[in-house]
């Protein structure tokens, strides 16, 4: 009898792995994971050479785990037992209390020779815009993230885990000019207590960009800015963002996205994005809205070169030297200059001096969050 349980569970054992893999194989491919926001491995192509050396392999078992059957509610369940079991983080997230989530960067996550290099690079950068367009005009504002500023909703022993972005913050304000240094630290801890960072994401929400714009202007002399002045839309209450992605909990909820307009300034705006011919109407990519990386609804996400037209006409060009959190904020700046260029590095590898003259910049704008920063591979530009 035991003989015979024993044969009945290995059948049904192969008949599951073998009917799950055929499953599999015959279920059409997806190319994309919304959840994960990121393209999935596709049925690899065969080739004898590839074969031999392993590669096809490596391609093979990449496939089979990316297009597993229903791999999302895999990994949510993965997430929900690792809950269970008390973890402090899983694939470093930390879950808060209310609810929210906040992504953990490790000190291991961060090169001290990489984090001096920048450090360099941003004195140099400072220091040359500052010569050539004043410090009245020239600007650093580098902002620490939630698991820095909300220390208070991390596990126990949490803070100790985390990269040190205050301490890095402190040796940046060392290495530039008083009056180039903008005190986003400061701002943020002024209003932690408000919706100023997503829960589900990396990013600071429009209300925390808001905050640190009015910080900005105020301090530069550029203008008073004054929350009542702008009227807020919605534009998605189904915001599931990176952290989300890491670790995609049940139980989690959705977010909103939110729009400031300027109330009195009914400027019509247009984007050119890498000194393209096509002019872009408007400062949301509405389209972003239905998939789910929904923060590139802000000027259109990720690029080498957004320009951005129709401000005040005031003869202010604006450079933004920056990483995705420049975004929602440069949804701001759009009202309160006549031309705004964002400038991402990670995409524009050219020469930033020459960019800045050949477009007549009048102001820049250093603006990354602080990990981001600390981890960016691509400031070499800035050595040239």
């Amino acid at each position: 009898m035991k003989k015979q349980e024993a044969i009945a569970t290995v059948a049904v054992f192969i008949v599951l792995i073998f009917g799950l893999t055929l499953w599999n194989l015959l279920t059409p491919d997806r190319a994309f994971s919304y959840n994960e926001n990121k393209s999935l491995q596709q049925f690899p192509k065969f080739s004898v050479e590839a074969l031999f050396e392993g590669e096809w392999q490596e391609d093979f078992e990449a496939y089979l785990t990316d297009q597993f059957l229903a791999r999302d509610a895999w990994v949510s369940l993965y997430v929900g037992v690792e809950q269970i079991m008390q973890k402090k983080d899983v694939n470093n997230v930390f879950f808060t209390e209310d609810g929210g989530m906040i992504a953990m960067d490790t000190k291991q996550s961060v090169k001290d020779t990489l984090v001096e290099k920048n450090l360099n690079r941003l004195e140099r950068f400072a220091k040359y815009f500052q010569e050539k367009l004043g410090a009245e005009h020239t600007s650093v504002m580098l902002v620490p993230t939630a698991q820095a500023m909300l220390t208070e909703q991390l596990p126990a022993n949490g803070q100790d885990m985390i990269f040190d972005q205050l301490a890095l913050l402190e040796q940046a304000r060392e290495r530039v000019d008083a009056q180039v240094w903008i005190d986003a630290e400061s701002v943020m801890a002024a209003h932690k207590d408000e919706y100023i960072y997503y829960k589900t994401d990396h990013h600071w929400t429009m209300t925390g960009a808001f905050y640190a714009y009015q910080e900005w202007m105020g301090q530069k002399g550029y203008k008073d800015v004054k929350l009542e002045d702008y009227d807020i839309t919605v534009l998605s209450e189904e915001f599931l963002g990176t952290t989300y992605s890491k670790a995609p909990a049940w139980g989690i909820q959705p977010e909103q996205m939110l729009g400031f307009s300027l109330r009195e300034a009914a400027n019509e705006y247009t984007l050119r994005i890498d000194e393209g011919d096509e002019l872009i109407n408007g400062l949301y990519n509405e389209e972003k809205l239905a998939e789910k990386d929904k923060y590139a609804a802000y000027v259109y996400g990720n690029t080498a070169i957004t320009e951005i037209q129709g401000g005040e006409k005031n003869g202010r060009v604006l450079m933004i030297y920056k990483d995705s959190y420049a975004h929602c904020f440069a949804t701001l700046a759009a009202a309160d200059f006549e031309t705004v260029y964002l400038v991402d590095p990670r995409y524009y590898l050219f020469d930033i001096w020459n960019f800045a003259e050949e477009k007549q910049v009048t102001d820049v704008l250093f603006l990354f969050n602080a990990i981001n920063f600390a981890q960016e591979t691509n400031l070499y530009t800035l050595d040239e």
